[in-house]
């Protein structure tokens, strides 16, 4: 039989892929035999996403375990600082894993907000996934993730330098020197047989961003045909999600040219904090960038590399501090901290988890909040309470790309609601880590442990194939949630430990208010479910 135009095509396609194949090779990393050159790129963003997020939760981690209790009023503010400065880092990588999703949805590809898909990432993390209290050999590693090509510092982007432009106050012989002595702490703790292998053990972001920026930039490789600029309106934008981190609007006087006091957000509020070092108190600056075609997402791509730790990608100086220049001026202030000075951080464990299954196969590197002690039920509960409101969040930014396919951007609707939750979910993390820090844990060795903020993943991410069940499962979690919160209070009746822990903290309140904006939502969703029906 004959084949068919249709078929011929087909075959025109794959023998123009192989020739491509024949004359091209990837700069950097070898592409799979089994992969064609959209696959290959697909997987490299699926990867940058799972990095993204994997480094923001790390950095998250690290930021919560900062202790703000300090004995001089100059030492507390160098460590809010610091809580301060990587908590614009940890806001900024959020910009850029929905960033990294639209890319995904441009390319027909479907949108990863999980962590660890070994083996395809291994060759991308930077340094082993590890929850863990702010350190120096913490900072090594997000330096290490972080820092930039040694040829690049230094090199100052090709566009103009805008008025704001301040230099950093570390100079390029010194933080040369930082990362020589980075490189080589970190070779002795991962450079088990002195190789000289780090390079190869661990990875900079900017490796694979640079890959990814040097596939798509290709049309040899990637074909117009497989930007699908319809997506542009399905991908997040800086008006649905930048609107969390900008600040309130203010109203002008009756000419227009300042501000009313009497409608200042911000009046009768105390000053924001003064931290000694100026890059703290630098605002982060989120980046959600959509794209429609090809030069667009290499445009995004190059910002949040520059953003990161490739200024020479940068358009324009701008004097926004990268993420390594941030870490570098916390790890310069930590080294210098005095042996009198009291401790920056909670001692949090590393690596919490709640589940003791998962801690006897990993004993050396996880501790289990257990059940067995009275001083550490309230610890159990709230650490299972922040992983259930963890995967709402997930679950809500999964959902709302699923509702950009259906959902009018400009109109009020469902995805707009769900996004509102995302945000209610962010403040939930932040406020249970927050009493976690502070609730004891059991501890052998007398050093005082406190909990930590797990972030264990869910088993599946993936979405019911039926609005409905997406809408039911919304259902089940947050009935969990209310759940849990029940059995804190109850356990408080009959366990004064645990009465006095949620006294002390403050916690009864905050799950209090939970419980009641939950029933709220599962009205709302039980309206939703209605209207389906």
């Amino acid at each position: 039989m004959p084949d068919s135009p249709d078929s011929l095509k087909s075959q025109d396609r794959i023998l123009l892929h192989v020739e491509k194949e024949e004359k091209k090779s990837p700069v950097r990393n070898t592409k799979r035999p089994d992969m064609t050159w959209r696959d290959h790129l697909v997987m490299l963003l699926t990867s940058g996403a799972e990095v993204e997020h994997a480094l923001m939760v790390q950095y998250l981690y690290a930021a919560y375990s900062i202790d703000g209790e300090q004995g001089s009023k100059e030492h507390r503010a160098m460590v809010e600082g610091w809580r301060a400065s990587i908590l614009s880092v940890a806001r900024e990588e959020m910009g850029h894993l929905l960033t990294v999703q639209n890319l995904l949805v441009l390319l027909g590809a479907p949108v990863n907000f999980g962590r660890e898909m070994t083996p395809w990432d291994h060759e991308f993390y930077p340094f082993p996934f590890s929850l863990e209290r702010l350190s120096l050999e913490t900072l090594q590693c997000f330096i290490y993730a972080e820092m930039p090509e040694l040829d690049s510092l230094g090199t100052a982007p090709p566009g103009k330098q805008r008025e704001k432009f301040a230099p950093s106050s570390i100079s390029i012989p010194e933080q040369r020197r930082i990362i020589d002595e980075v490189k080589g702490e970190l070779a002795k703790r991962y450079d088990k047989d002195g190789k000289g292998r780090i390079d190869a053990l661990m990875h900079r972001v900017g490796e694979l961003y640079g890959e990814i920026i040097d596939v798509i930039s290709d049309p040899e490789r990637i074909p117009d045909s497989a930007f699908n600029e319809a997506s542009y309106d399905m991908q997040a934008s800086w008006d649905d999600w930048g609107r969390g981190y900008k600040a309130a609007p203010r109203a002008l006087d009756s000419e227009g040219s300042a501000v009313d006091p009497k409608s200042d957000p911000d009046a009768g509020e105390p000053a924001p904090p003064s931290y000694p070092d100026p890059l703290s108190a630098r605002a982060a600056h989120v980046q959600i960038e959509r794209a429609a075609t090809r030069g667009q997402a290499v445009k995004a791509l190059k910002a949040l590399a520059a953003q990161g730790e490739a200024p020479h990608m940068k358009e324009d100086e701008t004097g926004e501090p990268s993420h390594f220049e941030r870490f570098i001026h916390i790890y310069e202030e930590f080294t210098n901290l005095r042996a009198g000075d009291p401790a920056p951080t909670h001692a949090v464990p590393r690596n919490p988890t709640t589940r003791e299954d998962f801690h006897n196969l990993h004993l050396l590197d996880t501790v289990y909040i257990d059940t067995l002690h009275d001083e550490v039920l309230t610890a159990h509960y709230f650490a299972q309470l922040f992983n259930q409101r963890y995967r709402l969040l997930l679950m809500y930014l999964t959902h709302s790309f699923r509702l950009a396919r259906t959902q009018p951007m400009n109109q009020p609707s469902l995805r707009a609601m769900v996004m509102h939750r995302a945000f209610g979910e962010m403040y939930n993390l932040k406020t249970i880590a927050g009493l976690l820090v502070r609730l004891p844990i059991h501890d052998d060795t007398g050093a005082g442990l406190r909990a930590g903020p797990p972030f264990e993943m869910p088993y599946s991410l993936d979405l019911p194939q039926a609005d409905r069940d997406i809408w039911l499962r919304y259902d089940d979690l947050i009935a969990s949630s209310y759940h849990i919160c029940s059995e804190v209070f109850r356990g408080a009746k009959d366990n004064p430990t645990m009465r006095e822990q949620i006294a002390t903290t403050g916690a009864g309140v905050y799950l209090r208010t939970l419980m009641d904006l939950d029933t709220q939502t599962l009205l709302w969703i039980d309206k939703v479910i209605a209207g389906m029906t």
